[in-house]
Order: structure tokens, then C-alpha cells, then sequence
């Protein structure tokens, strides 16, 4: 159920969104994150997070496709522009490392290309991640390129009430 956004659209869509959707969101726009050193910051205890991410985008073979358990992902790019492939999860995918107890994330083996669903995030966009998401950030547009992102952790307790 992955969900592609614009904070350019979010006003006059944001009561589409789950309220922890919502408060994640409106913490971005009230706080400018994207102007913070790369780290973790907490908005709600270990219930809502922000990572703030300077990251090189790599070709796909570089990468690994992810999903989570625990934590929902809302991706807001704030500069350069990355492609991110998007399959659902099913039972045919292969589990390549499992890091659920550690850091809520499976990292899974190659993915079929005709199954996979690529977006691309330019500034001001912004996906969000369910755990049925598998998905593959970072993967470069054209050429790889230096970009900032900020991820949103939501805990389930939060958008599963």
C-alpha cells in the first residue's frame, strides 16, 4: 500500500492521511529537519522517530531490497533525486539477512525486475512505507549523485489504533 506524496499537495490532501501520518508530516514542516546534522531525533519517544540521512545514490546491484516489521517509513527527499523499487511482500522472496530484533529490517536477495514497481523522488516528495512494502532506496537517476533524506519512523502502535 505504498503511498506517493508532495508536501506542495499536502494541505489540501492531508486529511487523506492516518493521524500519525499526519503529526510525522506536520513535524517536517514545523521543524525543517532537513537543516539538521545527520542523526536520529525523537519525536515520540522510540514511538516516532527522524533519521536524517546524507547519502551517495549506487546502481541497483549495489543494494538491497528491505522491509520492516515494526516501523512504518515515510521518505522525504530534500535534495538531489533517487529511484526506489517497490515490490509487495509475498512468500516467494528470498530472505537474505534477517536484522528484525536488532534494527526491524529483513534484507531480502535479488528481486524479479518484472514484479518491481520504480518510483522517483525528487525534492519535496515523499514516500511512505508499510511493512508489506518491500523496497530498494538509493538507487541513482541517470548517474549516482549525492542526496539528503529524511525517513520518518512510525511505530504500528501508532497507525494500527
Amino acid at each position: 500500500m505504498m503511498i506517493l506524496g508532495d508536501i506542495q499537495h499536502y494541505e489540501d490532501e492531508r486529511l487523506l492521511y492516518h493521524s500519525s501520518i499526519r503529526k510525522a508530516i506536520d513535524y517536517l514542516l514545523a521543524h525543517n529537519p532537513g537543516s539538521w546534522e545527520p542523526g536520529k531525533y525523537e519525536i515520540d519517544s522510540s514511538l516516532m522517530f527522524v533519521l536524517v540521512q546524507d547519502m551517495l545514490t549506487l546502481p541497483e546491484r549495489d543494494l538491497r531490497y528491505e522491509s520492516h516489521v515494526t516501523y512504518m517509513d515515510i521518505q522525504y527527499l530534500v535534495s538531489g533525486e533517487e529511484r526506489i523499487g517497490v515490490v509487495k511482500h509475498s512468500s516467494g522472496l528470498q530472505v537474505a539477512e534477517d536484522t528484525l530484533e536488532e534494527l526491524d529490517v529483513i534484507f531480502y536477495n535479488h528481486v524479479q525486475r518484472e514484479a518491481e514497481t520504480s518510483i522517483v523522488l525528487r525534492p519535496g516528495q515523499f514516500a511512505i512505507f508499510y511493512p508489506s512494502d518491500v523496497h530498494c532506496p538509493c538507487m541513482f537517476v541517470g548517474e549516482p549523485g549525492s542526496i539528503r533524506k529524511i525517513v520518518i519512523k512510525i511505530h504500528k502502535n501508532l497507525w494500527q489504533t
